[in-house]
């Protein structure tokens, strides 16, 4: 099989704006619109590369999504938990965008990895694995079903069912990355990621680039001439998600710092010396919801995706 490694890259960058929620800090993005636990039989997708609106059976679409998102060899058990959150996160997100005039007349849903949630389809499927689609497909098809019959709820809707490679050792609380508490995206523990062969990884970035990041993100932006003043009163979790940091007199979460510089967590530490800042990050992705690592070997250790889904949602969700 290719390098599991690298596709899990792909899947880490995929997921680094998926929760629409990152919209409305205050309010529920899905207040004007109406929310079903009911997947539909059909999906209408929009290919961005392709430019075109494809419909597909909801099989298909959860098979597609499985394959752009976690590696296809993960334990059984763990694919199934992972399309229960793919098909419970496409639920609100067909919902919204219906109201929001972000996609092209006659799609449901788009691959757009910013706006939606990675799609992979069938041909690129077999180009990125190989024979082993054909191996691991069985499994791909049961979780997908399994997806489609259990999806995820809170006070009887759908949930943001945020997902992410792998977290700091305990996942992440909304709020730190989207600004948003959610009582199903609390922190909780998966001690297993911590034993993820590139769990601690680190990056150099130029005081230059950084100023151009920060001034991408907002024009008018004003940050002190010394670099060295940058990154101050860092404040982060028992995992070292990043809470909050400074730059001048402007506060960020660590979602904020993980977005605007493409980090690759947002559990982080930072240090300067010769206008080079190192990031040393711990875990993949933005840590919030279910860890497909922590998910897999969960699994491996015997528990069902019942009991993964209620583990990283919390007891208080319900399975359709």
């Amino acid at each position: 099989m290719k390098d599991m490694l690298i596709i899990l890259a792909m899947f880490a960058a995929a997921i680094f704006a998926l929760p629409l929620l990152a919209q409305s800090a205050g309010t529920s993005p899905a207040a004007q619109v109406t929310m079903t636990a009911e997947f539909p039989d059909e999906v209408r997708i929009y290919l961005t590369d392709a430019q075109e609106t494809v419909t597909v059976t909801a099989e298909e679409y959860l098979e597609g999504c499985l394959a752009a998102q976690i590696p296809i060899n993960y334990r059984p058990e763990a694919l199934k938990a992972q399309a229960a959150a793919s098909a419970t996160y496409a639920l609100r997100l067909i919902a919204e965008l219906a109201a929001s005039g972000k996609l092209p007349d006659g799609a449901d849903i788009s691959d757009d990895r910013q706006l939606c949630q990675p799609y992979m389809p069938p041909a690129e499927r077999k180009s990125t694995y190989g024979a082993d689609y054909a191996e691991y497909r069985e499994n791909l098809q049961a979780a997908a079903r399994y997806g489609l019959s259990h999806i995820i709820l809170s006070e009887g809707e759908p949930i943001y069912a945020v997902y992410h490679s792998v977290s700091a050792g305990g996942t992440c609380p909304s709020e730190y990355v989207w600004g948003r508490a959610l009582p199903y995206l609390r922190r909780a523990e998966s001690p297993w990621d911590t034993g993820f062969i590139n769990y601690e990884c680190v990056n150099e970035l130029r005081s230059e680039d950084i100023r151009l990041k920060l001034a991408a993100y907002d024009r008018n932006i004003e940050i002190p001439v010394d670099p060295a003043r940058w990154f101050t009163e860092l404040n982060a979790d028992e995992n070292g998600y990043v809470i909050s940091v400074n730059i001048g007199k402007n506060t960020f979460s660590g979602g904020d710092i993980w977005r605007i510089l493409g980090l690759r967590s947002t559990a982080f530490t930072v240090s300067y010396t010769d206008n080079i800042f190192t990031f040393t990050t711990k875990g993949f992705g933005h840590g919030a919801g279910l860890s497909q690592y922590g998910a897999n070997e969960m699994a491996g250790s015997g528990s069902t995706a019942d009991e993964i889904l209620k583990h990283y949602y919390g007891n208080g969700v319900q399975l359709t």
